[in-house]
């Protein structure tokens, strides 16, 4: 008998969640939209799948503090984030690549570009690609995009070739549609050879097939205004409002076509530059078909009436009377307004908008102004009147959150608070707090659909309220909607930037979708915030661990362990929320959510030990993991694979019968999982074996 006994699946989570992968769009498809066609804008459109790299580079590694780009960064943040809106670019969270600051290094940059892209994008696809950093040039005139660890003395060895980009995009990436958008002559020479002039030209040879839009040309630079939204580079603001509907003028249907993109792009800079004193001229080049498909907002195909607007745009000027107003416009939030500090939103096409108004305790602020080309003006939102609770509300509520407080999980106070909370939502439908209690308790009642109502409702009442929107987004991932949730929670981590546990959450988040990249440096955000957060060192844990960084994992893992054994400050926050993140469907107290977290980190020790060959280490965290969670498939499947190997090592009996048991473990906890009929034909191998085996 061969001493090898078989290959198991390769481990966990063994229960996958369905990639959603929209249909790609065919050529004939793309049907330029009739003008007047009311019925046609109620109907759906087709968009072209997606995929796009973004990289935004703001200090670098080498270079003196008086070349960094303030906004450059944050530049990107906001291209990434219309890029993966429903309400703009439309593209799958999964299939964006995203290299912000330290991340976007030489070999990252040449992954993402040269491997990740052309092994995804296939030929019905649109891809695109966003560059906001310096741009430089070496002696002999060849043109590179600089990472962030660039060396100035080593350019062709530590530089990206925009030679090699092209290159890249017109040869090995498949997609009929193809665009790269480059942000890269900024003030500051950082080589003697980096004029703007020579860094332009090196831009100029890409390949035709490719539409090139790049923030200047000629010897113009690209300029960031601090005073711009609150701070921001003017090409990459212009492109954000225009894939954001404000380019959707010709003719107006919902849809942001390449054309459109490029047309205002180029009118807005250029316009805005020069009542700034400025010259800057986007420049463009390549061919690409007019109705190419950028962008895509069913709710605004749908509002958009028979009337065009004009191709002029005007601004408004929104100004507030509390701190900390959550101002959004015609449904897309724009920013932070103060009382001493207005916000400005240029850019905008003309027409009616709505400007909204969001602060917790008073009622949303609305306002409609007719948008007059080539003005300015000032948009007034007043709050006036706290929003007073009714005093029977208040009582149902302070009722319900005071049984809900020492409920432990019991039916009957779950039911008693469920109907207080209710009575306090009948007494006011406005009591957004009311909804988020209600929907806490429904969770823990496991009517997980009825729960989702109830905390959209409260985010809908209350925009600006974080704590509404984070527990949606908890609930989002229980549920398996990992796409939503990422969105509610990088909103959430948005709106309340230092809070350590929404980042945590953010981060967990980013590791159910598959990037644990940007999962370990959100983890990293949550634990400098708060180094007592084990949830955080979890996530970080988990996410290095799938980056084959066992070693840095084990530490996180352990880390995590002894947090969670003197009361991690996570978990005294997370007990309130009534539940432990994705990881807990139900609410049973601080007791569960430790043995839940303790659980996962002895899982991870166990696969982290695993690659290591450490079997019989590996054995014992995995069973420390099942004695804090005892139907859990992974690791009873994890434990299998190992006492396989053991056996492949040494051919004892006692390691196939360890090898059938959690097999056999694995498919009673989880009888209906995807790799079923896998596990059962490998345990009818076991099973042969063992009458082999003496």
């Amino acid at each position: 008998m061969k001493r090898t006994l078989f290959c198991l699946v390769a481990i966990g989570p063994i229960m996958g969640a369905p990639q959603n992968t929209p249909p790609p769009l065919a050529a004939r498809d793309l049907v330029p939209f009739r003008v007047g066609a009311a019925a046609e804008l109620r109907m759906p459109v087709a968009v072209p799948r997606g995929y796009a790299v973004v990289i935004g580079i703001s200090s670098y590694q080498g270079l003196p503090k008086e070349d960094k780009l303030p906004f450059a960064e944050k530049d990107a943040e906001n291209v990434y984030s219309t890029l993966i809106s429903k309400e703009a670019g439309n593209i799958e969270y999964e299939n964006v690549k995203k290299l912000i600051g330290p991340d976007a290094t030489l070999k990252n940059i040449r992954s993402a570009l040269e491997d990740w892209l052309p092994s995804k994008a296939q030929a019905n696809d649109r891809v695109i690609v966003f560059f906001v950093g310096h741009g430089i040039v070496d002696s002999t005139g060849k043109g590179y995009l600089a990472p962030f660890d660039v060396d100035l003395s080593r350019i062709d060895q530590t530089g990206y070739p925009m030679e090699r980009l092209g290159q890249v995009l017109s040869q090995n990436v498949k997609a009929s549609w193809k665009v790269l958008l480059v942000d890269a002559c900024h003030s500051g020479q950082i080589t003697v050879n980096s004029t703007l002039e020579r860094v332009n030209e090196s831009l100029r040879g890409l390949p035709q097939g490719v539409l090139t839009l790049t923030s200047s040309h000629a010897s113009e630079n690209s300029f960031e205004d601090p005073a711009l939204a609150g701070g921001n580079g003017v090409f990459s603001y212009y492109l954000v409002r225009g894939w954001l509907g404000d380019a959707d003028v010709d003719p107006a249907d919902g849809k942001v076509t390449a054309d459109e993109l490029v047309s205002y792009v180029k009118r807005e800079v250029r316009s805005y530059a020069r009542k700034q004193g400025r010259q800057q001229n986007p420049w463009d080049s390549g061919y690409f078909p007019d109705d190419l498909i950028l962008g895509y907002s069913q709710q605004r195909r749908i509002q958009i009436g028979a009337q065009l607007p004009e191709l002029e745009n005007g601004s408004v000027i929104v100004e507030v009377n509390l701190d900390s107003v959550e101002v959004s416009m015609d449904g897309q939030r724009i920013g932070i307004a103060n009382s001493t500090a207005h916000l400005k939103i240029p850019g905008l096409a003309s027409g009616v908008h709505r400007v909204q108004g969001a602060r917790m305790g008073y009622d949303p602020v609305s306002v409609e102004i007719n948008v007059v080309p080539g003005t300015t003006q000032t948009v007034s939102l007043r709050f006036l009147h706290p929003r007073i609770l009714k005093p029977a509300a208040k009582a149902y509520y302070d009722e319900g959150e005071e049984i809900w407080t020492r409920s432990k999980a019991n039916a009957v106070d779950l039911s008693r608070a469920a109907d207080r909370f209710s009575k306090a939502m009948k007494e006011d439908a406005s009591f957004s707090a009311a909804a988020l209690g209600l929907c806490r308790v429904q969770q823990a009642q496991n009517k997980t659909e009825d729960a989702l109502k109830s905390c959209s409702k409260a985010v809908q009442v209350d925009s600006d309220y974080v704590e509404a929107r984070t527990q949606y987004g908890i609930l989002l991932l229980d549920t398996g909607d990992q796409q939503e949730a990422v969105r509610q929670l990088q909103r959430s981590a948005t709106q309340d930037s230092q809070n350590p546990f929404v980042r945590s959450l953010f981060a967990e988040a980013l590791y159910e979708v598959d990037r644990p990249k940007e999962a370990e440096a959100e983890a990293d955000q949550a634990i400098r915030l708060d180094g007592s957060s084990a949830q955080a060192y979890l996530v970080r844990a988990d996410a290095r661990r799938v980056q084959k960084k066992f070693e840095e994992a084990a530490v996180d893992y352990h880390r995590a362990l002894q947090l969670q054994e003197f009361g991690s400050g996570f978990l005294k926050v997370a007990g309130y929320w009534g539940l432990g993140t994705g990881m807990l469907k139900h609410r049973s107290g601080r007791r569960v959510l430790y043995r839940s977290q303790a659980a996962a980190a002895y899982f991870g020790l166990c696969a982290c030990d695993k690659e290591g060959n450490d079997y019989h280490r590996a054995i014992t965290n995995c069973k420390k993991a099942l004695a804090m969670d005892r139907d859990d498939p992974d690791t009873y499947f994890l434990l299998a694979e190992l006492y396989a190997e053991l056996f492949n090592q040494d051919s004892r009996r006692e390691y196939l019968l360890r090898t059938k048991e959690n097999l056999e473990a694995t498919l009673r906890v989880s009888p209906d999982l995807d790799k079923a009929p896998q596990l059962r034909l490998q345990l009818k191998e076991v099973n042969e074996r063992l009458g082999q085996v003496r």
